[in-house]
């Protein structure tokens, strides 16, 4: 499995050797078939780019490490198409972020200066909220961990029966019994 870090260094490298536009483009496509994936993650035929699709070649396998990039993400070669195993879907998932952050910085150089300083700070608001999620499902976890701990110290300690039944001092209080009252009748006895 390959991190984000190294997904982004591999599409640096791609990039400066690429036109940016067919770049973008390239991305674009990628992206949305990624998301296919994502959003359809049952369906098999979400998870093959076939290299024989003209819209593919000529849009996506132009770039001449595409193959490479999409192995790193954890397809599978298989002849004339790209197959995604299922226990690669996770790896997809985790590298899914760093694409589509890279597409866009991609299209914002392609559109300009100010394009791109827009892209950059859209894809640093992105990557805080990325950051503040991972940080409140780790807490979350670590929450869950201390509950599980918790039930299972007081599943091991006997609980003791209230200390109120012991008491042999207070008020004299008789039964109904005790006063000769019957409970179902409400009548004495």
């Amino acid at each position: 499995m390959i991190s984000s870090n190294q997904t982004k260094s591999l599409l640096e490298v791609i990039e400066k050797n690429e036109d940016p536009s067919a770049f973008a483009d390239a991305l674009g496509l990628l992206e949305k078939l990624i998301t296919n994936i994502i959003n359809n993650p049952n369906e098999d035929k979400f998870k093959h780019i076939k290299m024989t699709v003209k819209t593919l070649a000529t849009r996506l396998f132009n770039i001449k490490q595409m193959a490479e990039l999409l192995t790193s993400l954890g397809f599978i070669q298989l002849d004339q198409e790209f197959y995604l195993p299922d226990e690669e879907y996770v790896s997809l998932l985790e590298n899914f972020n760093t694409i589509k952050w890279q597409h866009i910085l991609a299209q914002g150089r392609v559109e300009g200066p100010q394009q791109y300083q827009k892209a950059q700070e859209i894809v640093r608001q992105q990557q805080d909220v990325q950051r503040q999620y991972e940080k409140e499902q780790k807490e979350k976890e670590k929450i869950q961990q201390q509950i599980k701990y918790d039930r299972q110290e007081r599943s091991l300690v006997k609980e003791k029966d209230s200390k109120a039944n012991d008491l042999q001092f207070g008020a004299k209080v008789k039964t109904c019994e005790q006063l000769g009252i019957n409970k179902n009748t409400g009548k004495r006895g």
